[in-house]
């Protein structure tokens, strides 16, 4: 049993790319994953992704907006898992990410609602003042999390074997198919003894720690 935890930008450029890719490497190895999502946002985080953007020749000048809507993608995603649960709120996650990949400027809150119909969600009900208190709670204990297993940057991948030892294997920012096939592949999950196959990515050890 793997325990995989993806660390992305709610609106990000490479993660709904990178959480297709693990998908495939689990499914291509038939091996059992428990996969926790959690998306994080901060100043860091947007301007990276804000500079990938440019860099694909994605025209983003309004810097703010893109600001506010990763800020508001967040508060929506805990929202949802508030009313309807953790399956709910990625399924609105990857279809906003999706539409977003390749033109932030699509963003809108027509857009946020159509994705709602679709996953029949009650747009009125997930924007409830009332559930602020919960949804700040939820994010805080996201971050915190992000915080005691040192990432950095979005996306960041941290891959337990339950069979094996207590390290985890923590990947930051893409990695390609046949390097994450090896590391999946590996049966305790050392760090050591991946240099040399995942050299193009950041690896780092990280100590064992579970999501309660």
């Amino acid at each position: 049993m793997f325990e995989i935890f993806l660390f992305v930008n709610p609106i990000g450029i490479y993660c709904y790319d990178t959480e297709l890719l693990i998908k495939q490497a689990t499914n291509e190895l038939n091996i059992d994953t428990c996969f926790n999502y959690i998306p994080i946002t901060n100043t860091k985080v947007i301007t990276a992704d804000v500079i990938r953007r440019r860099k694909e020749g994605q025209k983003l000048t309004d810097v703010s907006k893109y600001t506010m809507a990763s800020f508001q993608t967040l508060h929506i995603y805990h929202a949802i898992k508030f009313e309807y649960g953790n399956k709910k709120a990625r399924a609105y996650l990857v279809e906003l990410q999706q539409a977003l990949n390749v033109n932030f400027n699509l963003y809108s809150e027509n857009l946020q609602r159509k994705i709602a119909k679709k996953l029949n969600l009650d747009f009125n009900k997930i924007n409830n003042p009332k559930a602020n208190k919960y949804i700040d709670k939820s994010i805080k204990q996201d971050m915190e999390l992000a915080e005691k297993m040192n990432v950095r940057n979005t996306p960041t991948t941290i891959i337990y074997n339950e069979s094996g030892n207590y390290n985890g294997i923590l990947l930051e920012g893409t990695v390609a198919h046949d390097k994450l096939i090896k590391v999946l592949k590996h049966d305790s999950c050392l760090l050591e003894n991946f240099n040399e196959e995942t050299k193009d990515c950041d690896l780092r050890k990280t100590n064992h720690l579970r999501l309660i």
